[in-house]
């Protein structure tokens, strides 16, 4: 038997929303970056750009991460689960 006890949706701050689009469009420029610079310099896997090219894939990994832990802290249910547990058999004997 599992019984939700508390399960209430947390208030959704319309300044959490409009942080959430600016990531996701900071993702969609560093992605955009990370392509652009690949498919158009030959040696970008090889020579120095591979430094801001691997700056620019942390920066999507980063933005992503605080993406999540916002969507997580604001937009998820917070549910405590109570199980009850069936009771124990203890059977009894007696010590002589």
């Amino acid at each position: 038997m599992t019984r939700v006890i508390r399960s209430d949706a947390p208030l959704r701050p319309v300044s959490v929303g409009i942080a959430m689009w600016a990531f996701a469009f900071g993702t969609l420029f560093f992605s955009g970056l990370f392509v652009f610079v690949g498919l158009t310099i030959p040696s970008a896997f090889t020579g120095n750009e591979q430094t801001a090219m691997a700056a620019w894939m942390g920066m999507i990994f980063l933005i992503l991460a605080v993406m999540l832990d916002l969507y997580r802290r604001y937009y998820v249910a917070d549910e405590m689960i109570h199980k009850k547990r069936r009771p124990k058999i203890v059977l009894r004997k007696e010590f002589r």
